[in-house]
């Protein structure tokens, strides 16, 4: 019987492969099994050690997987494949090489968390609300900028208000071909349709996080220009602020890191944003930022300062909406409340 055990599981939907180690790093041993609730828990109760400590890169069944395994061990944690793979430095691709990496990882702290046992399953659920929050809102736009495209290339140019989508009948009476009357009918009543499915989606992430008890999203609120679904999607994304040791990996993990070109001291192209991470981060940030220019307050100010600073209008912004993603992190990574008199920063944020 072993004192202590480092297990590490490399899922895959048809057979995985488990392994364990010590904490003198030594490997113990690795088995290949095929995959299932009752297999997983059989192999984790089946190692014999008094402490066992698990993890599972992130990926399509690791939530799964976790829901099984959680009781059978002391302490369970998803954590962030990428990351792995960028300190192993491995360039090997195996099975059970990859689990022997993750062993030995996990045993020297070496993996980023993404999750522990204890906050996997409702804020899991909670992302893929606002996901599919997103995905209607996407179709939402779509069917109306097709809608209007159809009602153009008929020669119908009057532009279609939120009081038409409200009165439906309103638009296709302005139709006197029957047929295209009933085509429009048709389009009207698909967004009819998005729009109450997208109000429905809304209520459930929201009653998701109030049942949750989820207290940062009352304080991104606060923010000017961030709003209640703003506030929501940012908490779902990240899901805990503890997975960035610092801000630079926030700011890379919302595609606002800048990216440099050079050789040998010299510039090859001009500076692009990264494209790595996700754009619903930097599409809030963008969103607060256009929605508190509209009137005087902290990031308003911000902004003219860093403008003032700088010069440059598109570096202003994004210097702006760098420093809203950063505040809200910081907040709640730290448990404070949001203040305004503490947004505004002369010294500006370091994006480089």
């Amino acid at each position: 019987m072993y004192k202590q055990v480092f297990i590490a599981i490399d899922l895959h939907s048809n057979r995985s492969v488990i392994g364990y180690m010590n904490k003198e790093g030594k490997y113990l041993e690795q088995k290949q099994f095929k995959t299932s609730g009752s297999a997983l828990i059989s192999q984790v109760v089946g190692i014999p050690a008094e402490t066992k400590y698990l993890t599972i890169e992130q990926g399509n069944m690791s939530h799964w997987a976790a829901s099984q395994l959680g009781a059978y061990v002391e302490e369970l944690i998803i954590c962030d494949p990428r990351h792995n793979r960028l300190v192993s430095g491995m360039d090997t691709k195996d099975d059970q090489v990859d689990t022997y990496r993750l062993c030995e990882l996990f045993r020297l702290n070496g993996i980023k968390p993404i999750y522990n046992s204890g906050q996997m399953g409702t804020r899991r659920l909670f992302y893929h609300q606002i996901k599919e929050y997103e995905r209607l809102n996407k179709a939402l736009v779509t069917g109306k900028r097709q809608l209007r495209a159809f009602l153009q290339h008929w020669g119908h140019t009057q532009a279609v208000t939120p009081t038409d989508y409200a009165h439906p009948e309103s638009i296709a009476n302005r139709l006197e071909d029957p047929a295209l009357a009933r085509q429009v009918r048709f389009q009207l009543e698909r967004i009819e349709f998005l729009a109450d499915q997208k109000r429905r989606q809304r209520q459930r992430f929201e009653q998701t996080a109030n049942d949750a008890g989820y207290a940062e999203i009352a304080e991104f609120t606060g923010m000017p220009g961030m709003g209640v679904v703003r506030a929501h999607t940012f908490s779902g994304y990240l899901q805990t602020p503890h997975r960035f040791a610092n801000r630079r990996q926030l700011i890379k993990f919302s595609r606002l890191a800048v990216r440099h070109h050079t050789s040998d001291g010299r510039r090859l192209r001009a500076e692009r944003l990264s494209k790595a991470g996700h754009s619903s981060l930097k599409n809030i940030s963008h969103g607060a930022w256009k929605s508190a220019m509209k009137s005087d307050n902290e990031v308003s100010g911000f902004y003219q300062a860093s403008l003032d600073r700088c010069g440059n209008p598109d570096h202003a912004r994004l210097n702006t909406q760098r420093k809203i993603l950063i505040v809200l992190w910081s907040i709640w990574k730290h448990n404070r409340t949001y203040r305004p008199d503490k947004f505004y920063d002369a010294s500006g944020v370091t994006t480089g």
